[in-house]
């Protein structure tokens, strides 16, 4: 009997909690409401566009006018960029030629490389006759006010196991440094992404 009385009170109480006739939340009358704004269009009247435009980011690879090079002899490959930045702009486009970094003296700024034939008939001649045709090249990373010059010559004094004798002919490698300058003038020039 207990449990049912309590049960009936427990039904008086919830029901009275239920039938409150307090409207302060379904009231809507008080809440913010957006503003309405007029719309003044005439038929047939002309419709305003907007035409301004946000400036994207230019597609273009390459360094373009950041980078020239000289009528001098030797040629010179000039970099419109401090000396760090410049070290790693033309390690970039090392690595994008695939020429190979044999060692490096930064705070010299000197890179050694070697270059192989970069012909296909040279190669295929030099597979043929088994004939290792690899050159050793120097490029110089020079500190300037506003750019970084780079020069690229041959290394002469690391040249011994690159060339050789065939039939009692001595036969030297062909100096391409103007060549692998010029190529790395295009690739910065043209073909570097920036990060």
């Amino acid at each position: 009997m207990r449990i049912i009385i309590k049960c009936f009170l427990l039904t008086i109480t919830l029901a009275s909690c239920g039938t409150t006739k307090d409207t302060r939340y379904r009231d809507t009358t008080m809440l913010e409401r957006p503003p309405i704004l007029p719309i003044i269009r005439q038929p047939g009247g002309q419709r305003i566009t907007d035409n301004s435009t946000i400036p994207k980011k230019t597609d273009e690879t390459g360094l373009g006018e950041a980078v020239y090079m000289t009528t001098t002899t030797p040629p010179q490959l000039k970099i419109k960029q401090p000396f760090d930045k410049a070290w790693e702009t033309l390690n970039q486009a090392l690595q994008m030629n695939k020429i190979k970094i044999t060692d490096h003296d930064r705070n010299k700024g000197l890179l050694y490389i070697r270059s192989d034939a970069n012909s296909l008939l040279e190669k295929a001649k030099s597979f043929l006759l088994n004939q290792q045709k690899e050159s050793n090249y120097l490029i110089t990373v020079t500190k300037g006010d506003a750019e970084t010059t780079i020069t690229v010559t041959a290394n002469t004094t690391d040249q011994s196991g690159s060339y050789g004798y065939q039939d009692g002919y001595y036969e030297e490698p062909v100096d391409i440094s103007q060549e692998l300058l010029e190529k790395l003038y295009k690739t910065i020039h043209d073909d570097l992404v920036e990060e």
